[in-house]
């Protein structure tokens, strides 16, 4: 089963993530576009996983401690490759969030997790392989709490992927040292 960590946000903020792959999508001549409900935020792929690494992820994620922040979106961009652009929502690199990530790093490191090396870009995918016919303009920034973080599947379903919620640790702590 392929697994990652992710942040997840309430509907109001889809719903503003969706307008917003909505324009890029009526801006392109082409891409594959984010469904609505797999709009989120990556904190650590996982890959291809066994039951125990499953098990051993929920432990990773269940041990995060720390108090819920808020999370500010507040630019779109997009990553170049040669087949077609990956365009996506920044969200601001704040303290909380890179204290998260490393934490749930760690956590998983230390049950033999091995990760991967490149820094960490927090940002939302809203489409890949993307051919914009012309430029996106500013987006008003709008800004999320960030109260949990989820162990999710990954799979290929009805033609489309389909992210399913396995595991939820909601934050509510101080940050574990």
């Amino acid at each position: 089963m392929r697994l990652f960590i992710a942040v997840l946000f309430p509907d109001a903020v889809v719903d503003k993530l969706s307008e917003w792959r909505d324009r890029i999508h009526d801006e392109s001549s082409s891409g594959s576009f984010v469904q609505r409900d797999n709009l989120h935020l990556t904190l650590n792929f996982l890959g291809e996983c066994s039951s125990r690494e499953e098990k051993l992820a929920e432990e990773a994620v269940a041990s995060v401690k720390m108090e819920p922040f808020s999370l500010k979106m507040d630019r779109i961009g997009f990553f170049s490759r040669p087949d077609g652009d990956i365009w996506w929502v920044g969200a601001e690199g704040n303290k909380s969030l890179l204290d998260l990530q490393r934490s749930l790093s760690s956590s998983l490191a230390e049950r033999g997790f091995k990760l991967e090396k490149r820094k960490f870009r927090p940002h939302i995918t809203l489409g890949r392989r993307v051919i914009t016919t012309s430029g996106t303009g500013r987006i008003e920034p709008i800004v999320s709490e960030v109260d949990s973080i989820a162990l999710m599947l990954s799979e290929r379903g009805d033609g489309r992927m389909i992210y399913t919620p396995l595991f939820l640790n909601r934050l509510s702590g101080s940050m574990k040292q």
